[in-house]
């Protein structure tokens, strides 16, 4: 026997082997083997942990595979292999499994410090019940001394195979689980969503809105019977909601992003869940009014927080109350959530230069010293809490993430943080309990990364994370501790980790919790209060069982189609109707497409091919078509008689493609018997007996530049290509003697001439090859006709039609009835102006006067124009990807009638300006065709004419880009080539107050964003700092500004952006703003939700909406 074991499984848990250190250990130290070796995982609670070991007193005299105590070897041919097999019992359980750490070491017997060793972790289940390691130690080394010590692994046939066992268990059920076939219905009782591509920010949010039941039963109370699923949000929610708790797999959201009003690109494009939070509300707390859902919103996640300003010395107090739907908490420099909480509502001190200007309640006007803050007068019984995990970094000047250590408790008392009142009466002593219902979980950088959330549907339940279309359970360690966040290590440490170690540190760094969601104890019984069959519409089941109708029914058709394959047919019919290359044009001349079931036998197939094209059956002979190597497609071998029995299915496997779906075929059609070599009758010859192979005709004419299929021959390999010309003259009907030139049709561009006197043979001629004659011209005919424009040889005219391409001239300004839609036959070598004088032809106008615009697509948008040049071809024009083998298709180009030269226009460039009335709300956008040597001053001037000023505004105007939520103001002498080309322009008459402001009254810029300052959009503008004016009153005059109607500005809430802190600062109506000691940089944000579509963030995330 061979001093070697079998292999019975390959490792595939990288391993390294660990050499000799200077301590030596002794593979019979229990103590070092399961502390050393294998240490314990931390957080892993252990089962068991033992040591074994195995003596084998004669090596040589193992069978090839052999069984010790708790273990099995095997290996490679150079190799031994040792492998751990679980004993326990696993017969009767199919989900079995035994988490294990390990290590098995082979010694040698006198001297237990000389030993290799290899050790690994694995889940022991019924499809992988042993684990090891398939090149344990190389064979021929087990003889020679090991390492150092001079002592081999194995002494006279003896050595030692110890196995140290560490058993975890596994109370999440997916220890090192590999996840394949992983069930999430069957093994947490819940199903995920399925990702469109970037939407996990959208699952995370929607999972946790779904486990909040109490909304879960709002949102099923909007009616939507009436409503049309990919325009209604409640409907196509309710849809979500809905599969969430009946369907058996991940649940798709494509729907819903339809409604949304969203496309394909939208849903690859990730956004914030607090701003798509706030936004998804605010539109279905539309829809909830005057149903029985109204005010759900309110109820759950609404609390109201109070910003005050209290003089220190006098009894006077100025505040405002309004709502809120989250919290924004700061992470940098809070250590836990308590410490967020006490940082929200910190007291800030104005005295000295800040103090603040009291008045009112028959107070003089005078400053006094005075405490600022904000405090919850009430929280609702659902909170989100929002982590800031990204902020604006003013040395960066860029958004950053914050990455630190936050903790967050299971359970928090926040009545500390509430003002003292009738609420806090009411609530009583426990009333601000709130325990941990949910955690996002937001794993990346500020450029991307990854959502999932952590949540608790039930209040005494388990943990589970839904990761997009995945649902595990976890342990309260992976809720809490792993997204804190922080997670810095020293170099030291850093340095003594293994790569694997250092990536998965890094990512546990980028992982951290970003929205937290409690729920109040008092209410958490009515918020999770399951659902039952009566809270779901019947309207909805009715949907919903018919459209599970209608799925069952395309499932079983598609079931009954794999008994079925397409078999595309072409005939002669279809050869002498093709004028391009190949045999026939898929396009214009596809033949018969039939639908075969693949039990039928050939001889019926061939039966309803003869009776549909209506030839007697033995007529007909059925050749497989191939795609050669060239690209072309050409007969390949006749079907023969000897398979009439066998089936269509079996017939497809050995003379069809397999690259190929369907199964294509030419059906040669004969009208005259030939002899056999045993003399009987045939309709055909036998191609492999006789030598002989079927080629096929095509006759150019280039007096008419026509190119037709005349039918098929049978000639002998062996005969010369010139004796088949009197039967081409024949078939073609040209007078016998006429001098013609054959071509052999190779490829789209390689169509070689055919010397007369060479056999088939010689020129290379197989069965399904096409010969190409026509008519040999006299010197004086081919001079005609190339003054004609006419193509005088057969490889001029494949080019031709290689390069001929019909293409749809359409009007760009389709309103405009005078022009019409033209289609023409060009080649794609044409120039420019050669294509512009085509169709200045049809428009009878002058070709300078013509513009062109490519589509995208065909039937798409227009795009930028077609810049004119004299070296542009019609290919360099047309969309590429829309032609077929160069034959005619049909191709898109929008154009304009100019009333000017297109060499003037070039020499411009237009500006898309809009102008902005009275109000930000009032918009007009304009298009202006300029000189690229123009100012902005020119701008103005052609603008001027199209709008209308105040009768008794400034007549002062203001031009200016937006960027970042920041205004770029150009002066009347700017050029416009300073204008990149994707920012928009806009153009405002300065407001009277601005142009009449005095030295002592600032103007502070304003920007929109919602929620963070890196989420900016709307139009910027300018404010006027009035003195002793309360911030009531400045409202007032931005509303006036902004044109916005009462409930939208209702929402609004103000900071004052402080650019020296980079803080922002609440801003409540009796504040008065011209107090802030405001410095340059400083600004003034609204934040409320983008209803404009118009995003001017930072980076290019675009600003989330969602259809009204």
């Amino acid at each position: 026997m061979e001093d070697q074991l079998e292999t019975t499984l390959e490792r595939t848990v990288p391993v390294e082997e660990k050499p000799l250190v200077e301590e030596q250990h002794s593979v019979q130290d229990a103590q070092w083997l399961t502390e050393k070796v294998i240490p314990p995982v931390p957080d892993l609670e252990t089962r068991g942990c033992e040591t074994f070991q195995w003596d084998i007193t004669d090596w040589k005299a193992l069978d090839k595979r052999v069984t010790g105590p708790e273990f099995e070897g095997n290996n490679d041919r150079d190799q031994i292999a040792v492998y751990l097999d679980s004993a326990e019992s696993r017969e009767q359980e199919p989900k079995w499994h035994v988490c294990a750490q390990f290590a098995l070491l082979m010694s040698n017997p006198h001297n237990p410090t000389v030993y290799t060793m290899h050790a690994a972790n694995h889940r022991f289940t019924t499809e992988e019940a042993d684990w090891g390691f398939t090149r344990f130690h190389d064979i021929r080394r087990l003889d020679t001394p090991h390492g150092q010590s001079g002592v081999p692994l194995i002494d006279n046939g003896h050595t030692v195979i110890t196995a140290a066992v560490r058993v975890y268990d596994d109370p999440t059920g997916v220890l090192w689980h590999s996840f394949l076939n992983y069930d999430s219905k069957e093994m947490t009782g819940f199903v995920g969503l399925k990702n469109q591509g970037a939407t996990c920010y959208m699952n995370s949010l929607l999972q946790s809105l779904y486990f909040t039941n109490f909304f879960r039963k709002a949102v099923f109370e909007i009616p939507t019977d009436e409503d049309e699923p990919s325009r209604s949000v409640a409907l196509a929610l309710q849809r979500v909601f809905y599969q969430l708790a009946t369907s058996s797999n991940s649940v798709g959201t494509t729907e819903l992003t339809r409604s949304f009003g969203w496309n394909s690109l939208d849903s690859f494009m990730q956004h914030d869940v607090q701003e798509f939070n706030r936004v998804l509300q605010d539109n279905l707390e539309g829809k909830m009014k005057g149903t029985a859902a109204e005010g759900a919103i309110q109820k759950l996640f609404v609390g109201k927080m109070k910003s005050y300003i209290k003089c220190i010395d006098v009894d006077y107090e100025s505040s405002r109350v309004e709502n809120f739907y989250d919290i924004q908490l700061n992470v940098k420099g809070c250590k836990t959530l308590r410490d967020s909480f006490a940082n929200y509502i910190d007291v800030e001190t104005l005295d000295g230069e800040n103090k603040y200007q009291a008045e009112g309640h028959g107070l003089q006007v005078r400053l006094e010293d005075a405490r600022k803050g904000v405090i919850f007068e009430s929280l609702p019984p659902v909170l989100h809490l929002q982590l800031k995990r990204f902020e604006y970094d003013i040395e960066r000047d860029a958004m950053v993430k914050i990455n630190d250590r936050h903790e967050f408790p299971l359970e928090i008392d926040l009545a500390e943080f509430v003002a003292e009142g009738e609420e806090k009466r009411k609530a009583g002593p426990h009333g601000f309990n709130y325990t941990l219902h949910g955690v996002l979980v937001h794993s990346g950088d500020l450029h991307g990364g990854h959502y999932f959330a952590l949540l608790k549907p039930q209040r005494d339940g388990k943990w589970f994370r839904f990761d997009d279309d995945r649902v595990t359970q976890v342990t309260l360690k992976e809720v809490l501790n792993e997204n804190y966040g922080g997670g810095d290590i020293s170099p030291e440490n850093l340095a003594s980790m293994s790569l694997a170690m250092r990536q998965l540190n890094r990512h546990k760094r980028f992982t951290n919790a970003y929205m937290l969601v409690y729920i109040r104890n008092n209410d958490m019984d009515e918020i999770l209060k399951p659902l039952t069959t009566d809270d779901i519409p019947e309207h909805l089941l009715r949907r919903l069982d018919d459209e599970k109708a209608a799925m069952e029914s395309k499932r079983k058709e598609r079931e009954e189609s794999t008994q079925f394959f397409n078999v595309n047919v072409i005939s002669d019919i279809d050869f002498k109707a093709h004028s391009g290359f190949d045999l026939y044009n898929p396009m214009t001349h596809p033949g018969k497409h039939l639908k075969v079931r693949k039990q039928e036998t050939f001889g019926a197939f061939r039966g309803v091919v003869a009776n549909s094209y209506g030839y007697p059956e033995d007529q007909l002979s059925v050749w497989t078509l191939v795609k050669r190597q060239n690209d072309t497609v050409r007969t390949d071998s006749p079907i023969p008689d000897t398979e009439l029995n066998t089936s269509m299915e079996v017939i497809k496997e050995k003379f069809g493609t397999r690259s190929q779906a369907d199964m294509r075929l030419f059906i040669e059609v004969s009208d005259k018997t030939a002899k056999t070599p045993n003399g009987k009758s045939s309709w055909f010859q036998n191609d492999s007996q006789s030598g002989t192979i079927m080629i096929f005709i095509k006759y150019y004419d280039p007096f008419t530049s026509t190119l037709e299929g005349v039918g098929k021959l049978h000639v002998q390999k062996q005969s010369k290509v010139g004796e088949i010309v009197p039967q081409l003259l024949e078939k073609k009907g040209l007078p016998s003697g006429t001098a013609v030139k054959l071509f052999e049709e190779i490829k789209p561009m390689m169509i070689e001439p055919m010397k007369m006197k060479s056999t088939f043979h010689h020129c290379e001629i197989q069965g399904g090859d096409i010969v190409v004659f026509q008519k040999d011209l006299t010197p004086k005919e081919v001079a005609e006709l190339q003054q004609q424009g006419l193509r005088p040889s057969a490889p001029q005219h494949y080019e031709y039609i290689f390069n001929r391409v019909v293409v749809e001239f359409k009007p760009k300004n389709e309103e405009d009835t005078t022009l019409k839609t033209y289609t023409l036959e060009l080649s794609r070598k044409n120039s420019y102006d050669q294509v512009a004088s085509k169709l200045a032809e049809k428009l009878e106008t002058d070709p300078l006067h013509i513009q062109f615009t490519a589509a995208p697509t065909p039937g798409g948008q227009p795009r930028m124009p077609i810049r004119r040049s004299t070296n542009l071809l019609l290919q360099d024009m047309i969309s590429p990807g829309y032609s077929y083998q160069g034959q005619s298709t049909l191709n898109l180009i929008y154009y304009e009638k100019l009333d000017m030269s297109i060499v003037e226009l070039e020499n411009k460039r237009l500006i898309k300006v809009t102008w902005l009335g009275p109000t930000l709300k009032d918009e007009s956008p304009h298009e202006l065709l300029l000189a690229k040597t123009s100012s902005i001053e020119t701008v103005i001037a052609n603008l001027l004419p199209k709008v209308k000023l105040s009768p008794n505004g400034t007549k002062k105007l203001r031009t200016f880009s937006v960027y970042n939520g920041k205004m770029k103001e150009y002066g009347i002498g700017d050029p416009i080539s300073s204008i990149h080309d994707p920012f928009s322009l806009y153009v405002e008459e300065i407001p009277l107050d601005e142009h009449e402001h005095t030295e002592l009254e600032a103007v502070i810029p304003c920007f929109h964003f919602t929620g963070d300052i890196s989420r900016m959009h709307s139009i910027p503008f300018k404010l006027v700092v009035k003195e002793n004016e309360t911030f009531t009153d400045t409202k007032n005059r931005i509303h006036a500004r902004l044109g916005m109607n009462d409930k939208d500005f209702a929402k609004v809430k103000f900071v004052l952006f402080n650019s020296s802190s980079a803080k922002l600062i609440p801003i409540g109506d009796d504040d008065i703003l011209a107090n802030f000691n405001l410095s340059p940089g400083d600004a003034l944000g609204l934040d409320h939700i983008d209803k404009s579509g118009r995003s001017n963030r930072l980076g290019a995330e675009k600003a989330i909406f969602i259809r009204g």
